[in-house]
């Protein structure tokens, strides 16, 4: 009966792959040159010529300290609205610069004017007061140029929050770089009630398990229309994003809780409901162990206890390894089978 619902399991682990024909392909001909020894319960032991024929790949799992982590909705910001604020702030400021020109400029005049009026150079009353207007008209338009470019400065920070509106304040090419494509500004929402300042460095889930980093500009005055708590801005690589775009982010925050190691996606296989890894414990033998779920970055699992960093484990090929460790006995029955098949 053991050695049936063993079978059972190979069949049902099967199934998923009957759509795959290279794996099913690679999967028939291995099991069938697949040497297992006399190893301990669990274990698979591969000879060295069908370790390199099997295509098994591993990786060394390295130390990390692990950061508690939450998960924030990334928005690709259109640059176009923040090239138009650079540029009207700019104008502003050329227009205060203008003014005090025109401020220098007519006071110089009003006061050779009057000069020349009090000794009767060839100077009317009416031109010596007109200069003196245009010297008070000057100075009226330098406190108006002043008073807009404050309120195009506040209006930035409002708006777009402090560090964006100083890198608005260098001008009409400050985000050329983002409009275009070559670099991508990013909103990241955090989940409400986030507290803590989030880190420099975080992780953008693209589609296709793609990980794109991204560093922290700054925090943003905005909240998200649909997650309400903190937002900040991350600068990333524009390669592959596009305007209005959202995906999920791997936020690290506070500060680093504990040491141990993060076991990639690429290594855990779900079986009988429930994650597991196979270690190569030495070579050619692969141990299959089970992870936690608790913690997790946006690389894969982080671990407390039960791997050590230097351990080798399976990041191709597993699937293979537990056809292999459920394959049944010689002789057993084949699910829905008798022995006279």
């Amino acid at each position: 009966m053991r050695a049936g619902k063993a079978y059972q399991h190979v069949v049902a682990l099967a199934r998923p792959f009957g759509r795959r024909p290279l794996f099913s392909f690679v999967l028939a001909i291995l099991l069938g040159s697949l040497a297992a020894g006399e190893g301990h319960a669990g274990e698979i032991v591969l000879t060295q010529q069908t370790l390199q024929a099997s295509g098994i790949a591993t990786v060394p799992l390295r130390a990390t300290n692990y950061r508690s982590q939450v998960e924030g909705i990334a928005t690709v910001i259109d640059p176009q609205a923040l090239a138009a604020l650079a540029a009207q702030l700019a104008t502003a400021r050329e227009a205060v610069a203008a003014a005090k020109e025109e401020v220098v400029a007519t006071e110089a005049e009003a006061k050779r004017q009057q000069a020349l009026y009090r000794h009767g150079k060839y100077v009317s009353e009416h031109d010596e007061q007109a200069a003196v207007a245009a010297a008070a008209a000057a100075k009226a338009q330098r406190t108006s140029s002043i008073a807009n470019e404050a309120s195009t400065q506040a209006s930035a920070v409002a708006t777009w929050g402090a560090a964006l509106a100083a890198i608005a304040e260098r001008g009409p090419d400050a985000f050329a770089d983002y409009a275009d494509g070559r670099r991508a500004l990013l909103a990241i929402a955090l989940p409400v009630g986030t507290q803590a300042t989030p880190a420099q460095d975080i992780d953008i889930l693209l589609s296709g398990g793609k990980i794109l980093p991204a560093s922290l500009t700054g925090p943003s005055p905005r909240a998200d229309a649909i997650v309400q708590g903190p937002t900040y801005y991350y600068s990333a690589v524009g390669d592959g994003v596009r305007s209005g775009q959202r995906f999920a982010a791997a936020v690290p925050i506070g500060t680093a809780q504990a040491g141990g190691v993060v076991i990639p996606d690429a290594a855990v296989l779900w079986y009988a409901g429930e994650p597991w890894v196979y270690v190569e414990t030495s070579p050619g033998h692969f141990l299959r162990r089970p992870i936690s779920t608790d913690a997790r970055d946006a690389k894969g699992w982080f671990q407390v206890k039960g791997f050590k960093a230097g351990e080798r484990v399976v990041i191709r090929g597993g699937e293979l390894l537990l056809s292999q460790e459920l394959k049944p006995p010689p002789g057993a029955v084949p699910a829905g089978g008798d022995d006279d098949d």
